[in-house]
């Protein structure tokens, strides 16, 4: 089975380079779908994988941006960062037919729409990951911590034929060493992170302050306890199932992090980079307009980043 990981970013890098190092590669071909400077690193040097249990070099298939390469993919990885996504799949398009399997491992809740609009007749699935990784140049790729887990599946169907349709995935990626689950819930999961990562993304940026420091402060800690009510309410507008009690386990959740952890949006921020915005934040406020929502927390965040 030809698997294409699209981006070799952190999450992509570490997915990849476990799937790339643990099938057969007489069964599967694994293909870097990636550009630049990373695709002249990998393309000579491997992938180099960083972690707490070592570090490993894996080369895939092969690593490439030319569509010949991917044609007749039978499962997409996107692992890009959500800004990048549209045009990931416009350009991976053509590689792609009704046989093909894509599943999203991004930020947020928005990609497996963006999927099916640039990817028509595909089976797209929703998908949710746990790593934290980073690039530390081109072809290399560090894992802080030892988590890395994969949750993924069809909403609408049962969790039976769940496991009929896309049980082989599930053995594969489990066989490349990836702690994974198939769920019917998909959605629940999704948004679940969600409730956590966007509120906490847009107030350590805004406040330019550390996710223990944010709940530290009590206008910052109010701040995030409103934008969690906003959100939660949009995600029950969609009738997306939340646990009762999200927005205490949200909170318990960021008191588990080690003192001074920064989210990801805050360290593009303070490096220059581009950031999630609009897949983080302003995705909420377009949602919440739509649905006759308020959110009025969530906009004056929103406008305070985009200065």
């Amino acid at each position: 089975m030809k698997i294409v990981v699209v981006g070799l970013g952190g999450v992509g890098g570490v997915v990849g380079g476990r799937l790339a190092a643990g099938l057969e590669s007489g069964e599967h071909e694994v293909i870097f779908w990636c550009r630049g400077e990373t695709l002249k690193a990998v393309t000579s040097k491997g992938l180099h994988v960083l972690g707490a249990d070592g570090t490993r070099m894996v080369r895939p298939a092969r690593a490439t941006h030319d569509i010949a390469d991917a044609e007749g993919a039978r499962l997409l990885i996107f692992a890009t960062k959500g800004y990048h996504l549209e045009e990931a799949a416009r350009e991976i398009a053509p590689a792609a037919d009704g046989k093909t399997v894509a599943i999203p491992l991004l930020n947020g809740v928005s990609a497996p729409a963006i999927l099916e609009k640039h990817l028509p007749g595909c089976d797209v699935l929703g998908g949710c990951v746990y790593i934290s990784a980073h690039v530390e140049k081109p072809g290399t790729v560090r894992q802080v911590g030892s988590v890395q887990r994969v949750l993924f599946g069809k909403q609408g169907i049962e969790q039976e034929e769940n496991a009929a349709r896309y049980g082989y995935i599930q053995r594969m990626l489990a066989k490349s060493g990836i702690d994974v689950a198939l769920t019917e819930q998909i959605d629940v999961e999704m948004w679940s992170k969600f409730v956590f990562l966007s509120p906490f993304a847009g107030v350590t940026t805004l406040f330019k302050r550390s996710i223990s420091e944010v709940l530290a402060d009590s206008e910052s800690l109010e701040t995030v306890k409103r934008m969690i009510g906003e959100i939660e309410a949009l995600a029950r507008a969609k009738n997306i199932p939340l646990p009762k009690d999200i927005a205490k386990v949200t909170l318990e959740k960021a008191r588990a992090f080690a003192p001074l952890t920064k989210t990801s949006m805050q360290v593009d921020r303070e490096k220059g980079r581009p950031m999630e915005l609009e897949h983080l934040i302003g995705y909420v406020c377009r949602e919440g307009t739509a649905l006759g929502i308020p959110t009025p927390t969530y906009d004056t965040v929103y406008r305070g980043l985009e200065k």
